[in-house]
């Protein structure tokens, strides 16, 4: 099936990004809550050229589901003006051993099937996916990652592998300062073949200003550089909004 999709998915992306590139990376925010109905509209016409959704959430409950919000936020950027070249989506998977929940997590297939069925049957378009890899606090009730150093660096490599298999355009969301707490080092490789998403929370825009790199990485595609709280509402009024502020090279 995953053959299927990737034909499906590879024939739609052909449309050329309609914004100029800029050095610094293209004006952006990721989002992973429902928001009001003229949040899309307003962010478009204040010069957001780039949206990342999240299209998969861990729902540690339920082994890991597509987010309820993802095609209704889909439907609400393409009816607001953005361009399918000018939105991506994101899986925060569901990991590690579900001993709060008693709900295993489902195979890294099952996650990924699902996640690119929703895709296919609700018609959506974009230009991006990613894999979100992030450690979790221990108050969290998912237990993500959990499964020690060694386990969790074979099950992220079979998360990348199964995402090459797809033949769709793939990358990596992670913060190269909690790599060693999730992977035996900093150097752990899990698949820097994939463009990296970097999380670095200095509030500074442009995709060259990252600096914290590990796990073969060099170079990075999109910087996230503001989360809430940790700055003035994100994004800038008037659109308000509970939202991450990013930089994106395409």
């Amino acid at each position: 099936m995953l053959f299927h999709l990737a034909a499906f998915f590879l024939a739609a992306l052909t449309a050329a990004f309609p914004h100029e590139k800029r050095e610094s990376g293209l004006k952006a925010f990721d989002v992973s809550q429902a928001q009001a109905p003229n949040f899309w509209k307003c962010t478009h016409d204040n010069g957001y050229q780039k949206v990342a959704i999240r299209g998969w959430q861990e729902a540690c409950g339920h082994g890991g589901l597509v987010d309820p919000n993802f095609v209704p936020s889909y439907q609400a950027a393409i009816a607001a003006g953005y361009a399918p070249a000018q939105i991506d989506a994101y899986m925060y998977p569901c990991t590690g051993n579900q001993v709060k929940t008693g709900v295993p997590c489902k195979s890294v297939s099952e996650q990924l099937n699902e996640f690119l069925t929703a895709i296919k049957d609700n018609h959506v378009i974009v230009h991006r996916l990613w894999l979100d890899i992030e450690t979790e606090p221990d108050s969290s009730p998912c237990n993500g990652w959990n499964l020690g150093k060694d386990a969790n660096l074979a099950l992220a490599k079979e998360w990348t592998a199964a995402l090459r298999a797809t033949g769709l355009k793939w990358g990596i969301y992670a913060n190269g300062n909690e790599w060693s707490s999730l992977f035996p080092s900093r150097d752990s490789d899990i698949g820097s073949d994939l463009p990296l998403w970097a999380v670095q929370d200095d509030g500074n825009p442009g995709v060259a200003t990252v600096t914290t790199f590990m796990g073969g990485w060099k170079t990075a595609l999109a910087k996230q550089y503001l989360l809430p709280g940790n700055g003035p509402p994100v994004p800038a009024a008037p659109c308000g909004g509970s939202v991450d502020l990013d930089s994106f090279l395409e």
